[in-house]
């Protein structure tokens, strides 16, 4: 039962599903990514969007991200699927180093606690238009502690809370639907354009909504966290399921829903207009319905939050401690008031992402299938790997380098648009060519920690926690088998393993 427990409460946060435990099913596991389609960020996202470009150039732009975003996120999957590993460990092993892909860890750190100050604004919303008198403070900070105890148990409780809550959200959203279509309205969706019309001084619109759209693209290794989970037999299906029928679900339901909705109610936060149509069951379906997403948002947090401090400062007390950590910046977050700025906050939080995306990429493609410098697999152990390979670094440093100028204005509001697609770029030119300067020498180190061969689980010297074979090595500084994590934690080694003399004088004679 203890066991059982820490499973549920850890879901192998800083070390690789095993096979063992890789038996979740495609539905199971969509599931849970539907909870993340179906956030009201996505109805009030398409509001926002169809009255700032017009209908046609939504649905041109959405069509587009479906494309690129799905197929990242195809990528990403089938690598988690395959290898067990999620967003982070796959960041190690594809040219950041063990302590390089901490940089990483914090951009999708930021971005998960950006996402739940968002979602969770829209709860707040709610509450306070039912209610005017509320108090922001007291809203905003319920808002945020009531998924501690949610998030607390890891993905099955996730998965079961998912499930419980699709028939509620099903039939509030039939409800809206028919109230909607029953609302008369000024405008024809499909031919609904501004009266503004985008700025042309920053781009095309539709290059402007793409640049908007790929602020999302964290679903990719969100994808990934959760793919990880998928068993290697139905990668494929799994990945496909997960990666682009998700994105396109994702780009085409909610988003293109959420935009006729606004331009119905003329409103673009269903914070608003739900419990102006409903009262208190309005109320309660947004709450319901963030409830979904905001589970998804704390669970990825709490996993990047886990593996930064972890490898940064040796603390390792456990995953859920780490929701707590996320949740408390995003409550934070929520009164800054990002919500109210959102379109310039998804494109600017873009470029970060799509620099580590690309990068990942870029070496998952080329690197390693085309040029051969990375290593197949994707090695994540702390004995195996250099601190920082200049290659993800290299890249995602200079990709930022040429792109956060843009992003910040310096280059009118046409380098704005085009910060993400530079950023993009940049990084995926730059890892191939960095990794031919270097010739592919630091992905990898010597080392005197020996492999592990063993058939059952091993049992760590350190926390007397037993895992498999392939999560251990035979440490020179604790004379035992020690699993990845309690490697990783260790402060008091100075990775002797990786130093041939030192490493000698302490094994016994």
């Amino acid at each position: 039962m203890t066991e059982a427990w820490a499973e549920n409460r850890e879901d192998y946060a800083l070390r690789p599903v095993p096979p063992s435990y890789q038996k979740w099913s495609v539905p199971s596991l969509f599931g849970v990514m539907f909870g993340i389609t179906t956030a009201m960020f996505f109805f009030s996202w398409g509001g926002t969007l169809v009255r700032a470009y017009g209908t046609a150039n939504l649905v041109l732009g959405l069509v587009l991200a479906t494309v690129v975003v799905g197929a990242l996120a195809y990528l990403w999957t089938s690598a988690a699927s395959r290898t067990g590993l999620g967003s982070d460990l796959l960041t190690r092993g594809a040219g950041f180093g063990f302590l390089g892909s901490t940089v990483t860890s914090l951009i999708f750190a930021v971005n998960s606690v950006l996402f739940f100050a968002f979602e969770g604004s829209i709860m707040a919303n709610a509450v306070m238009a039912q209610w005017p008198s509320a108090p922001p403070w007291a809203v905003y900070a319920g808002a945020g502690a009531v998924f501690i105890p949610l998030t607390w148990y890891g993905l099955r409780l996730v998965n079961i809370l998912m499930w419980v809550t699709l028939p509620v959200f099903a039939v509030f959203m039939a409800l809206t639907v028919w109230h909607a279509a029953h609302t008369p309205a000024d405008v024809g969706f499909w031919s609904y354009r501004p009266a503004g019309g985008a700025d042309p001084a920053a781009g095309p619109p539709v290059l402007q909504l793409l640049a908007a759209a790929f602020g999302v693209a964290g679903t990719i290794p969100v994808a990934a966290d959760f793919g990880r989970f998928i068993p290697a037999k139905r990668r494929r299906v799994g990945s496909f399921v997960v990666g682009p029928v998700f994105a396109a679900v994702t780009f085409l339901g909610p988003t293109l829903l959420g935009a006729w909705l606004s331009l119905r109610f003329g409103e673009t936060d269903p914070g608003k207009y739900l419990p102006g149509v409903f009262g208190v069951w309005g109320v309660l379906f947004v709450v319901t319905t963030q409830l979904r997403i905001n589970l998804s948002n704390a669970y990825s947090g709490s996993l990047q939050f886990a593996g930064f401090f972890c490898r940064v400062f040796g603390v390792t007390p456990g995953r859920h401690w780490f929701v707590v950590l996320t949740v408390v910046l995003g409550a934070a977050a929520m009164f800054g008031d990002l919500y109210s700025r959102l379109n310039a906050v998804l494109t600017f939080g873009g470029v970060f992402m799509l620099a580590w995306i690309a990068c990942v990429v870029a070496d998952m493609t080329i690197n390693k299938r085309l040029l051969r410098l990375s290593p197949p697999q994707f090695e994540y152990r702390r004995s195996r790997q250099p601190a920082f390979n200049p290659v993800g670094l290299g890249a995602i440093a200079g990709a930022l380098i040429v792109s956060a100028p843009p992003a910040f204005g310096l280059f009118g509001p046409l380098g704005m648009t085009l910060a993400p697609f530079i950023a993009a770029a940049a990084a995926f030119v730059l890892v191939p060519a960095i990794a031919l300067a270097t010739k592919g020498r630091y992905y990898s180190v010597a080392s005197t920690a020996g492999e592990i061969a063993a058939e059952d689980l091993v049992e760590c010297v350190v926390c007397s926690e037993r895992h498999a074979s392939a999560d251990f090595v035979s440490c020179p500084f604790h004379r035992g088998s020690v699993c990845s994590v309690c490697c990783a934690a260790e402060r008091a080694c100075h990775s002797v393993c990786k130093t041939a003399s030192v490493a000698l004088e302490r094994t016994p004679a």
